[in-house]
C-alpha cells in the first residue's frame, strides 16, 4: 500500500524550463558566455547547478552562483509555473491522507517550492545542501522516508530524469517516471522506472 510520495521538483511538479533558461542567459550575457536554448537547458535540469553549467559552458565559476542568487533568482522564481494538474493532483493525495515530500537537486529547494505556492502540501523539502550526496545517489530519498516515517515498500518517488529513477532504485523505492521533462518513456524505463506517465493525473491510477 502506498502511504507516501516523494517528488522531484523541476519539470515534475512545475515547468521551470523557461525561467531557468532566462536566468542562465542573463548570466551568459554578464559573463560573456554563449546563450543557451530552452532545449539545451532542459537537457541538464535535474543536475546539480555546478554540473549543469560545466556541461553547457565547459567550465564553472562559483562567482556565477553568487551573481545568480543576488540578481536573478527572484526573477526565476516569479516564472516557475506549476503544471496544469499539479494542484488538483496534490489535493487528491491530501484527501487520501498520503504524506508527501520533495527531494530535488536544487541546492535549497524549499524557497522554490514556496515561490510556486506549493509548500503547504509537503512535510519535508530536501535539496542538495541537506544531504551528503545529490541524486543519482539515494541519500535524499532515504532521508525523506526517514522524515516521513515510512518504509520503501510504502513509498514511491516521482521524477522526470534518469537520475531520479536511478536514485529511487538505489533506495529500494518504486520510481515513477514523468515524460514532462527531457526523458521519454523508453529512457525512463531503461533507467529503472516502475511506471511512466505523461501527466500527474495519471499517477492517481496507482491509488485506485
Amino acid at each position: 500500500m502506498i502511504k507516501a510520495v516523494l517528488f522531484d521538483f523541476d519539470m515534475t511538479l512545475v515547468d521551470s524550463s523557461f525561467a531557468i533558461t532566462e536566468a542562465m542567459n542573463a548570466i551568459a550575457e554578464g559573463e560573456g558566455l554563449r546563450f543557451l536554448s530552452r532545449e539545451e537547458v532542459l537537457s541538464v535540469i535535474g543536475l546539480p547547478i555546478h554540473e549543469s553549467w560545466e556541461r553547457l559552458w565547459g567550465r564553472f565559476d562559483p562567482s556565477w552562483v553568487d551573481n545568480y542568487r543576488a540578481t536573478f533568482r527572484e526573477k526565476e522564481y516569479a516564472r516557475i509555473i506549476p503544471f496544469p494538474n499539479t494542484l488538483s493532483f496534490l489535493e487528491h493525495l491530501l484527501e487520501r491522507e498520503i504524506v508527501m515530500g520533495v527531494a530535488s537537486n536544487r541546492s535549497k529547494v524549499s524557497d522554490a517550492v514556496e515561490a510556486a505556492g506549493l509548500s503547504q502540501y509537503f512535510r519535508c523539502t530536501l535539496g542538495v545542501l541537506d544531504v551528503d550526496k545529490a541524486k543519482p545517489e539515494p541519500d535524499m530519498i532515504l532521508k525523506g522516508m526517514e522524515m516521513l516515517n515510512v518504509s520503501p515498500e510504502e513509498t514511491i518517488y516521482v521524477g522526470d530524469t534518469d537520475a531520479d529513477m536511478i536514485s529511487a532504485k538505489s533506495a529500494n523505492v518504486r520510481g515513477v517516471g514523468m515524460t514532462t521533462g527531457n526523458f521519454d518513456h523508453s529512457a525512463l524505463t531503461s533507467a529503472g522506472a516502475w511506471k511512466t506517465f505523461s501527466d500527474l493525473e495519471e499517477v492517481l491510477t496507482l491509488f485506485q
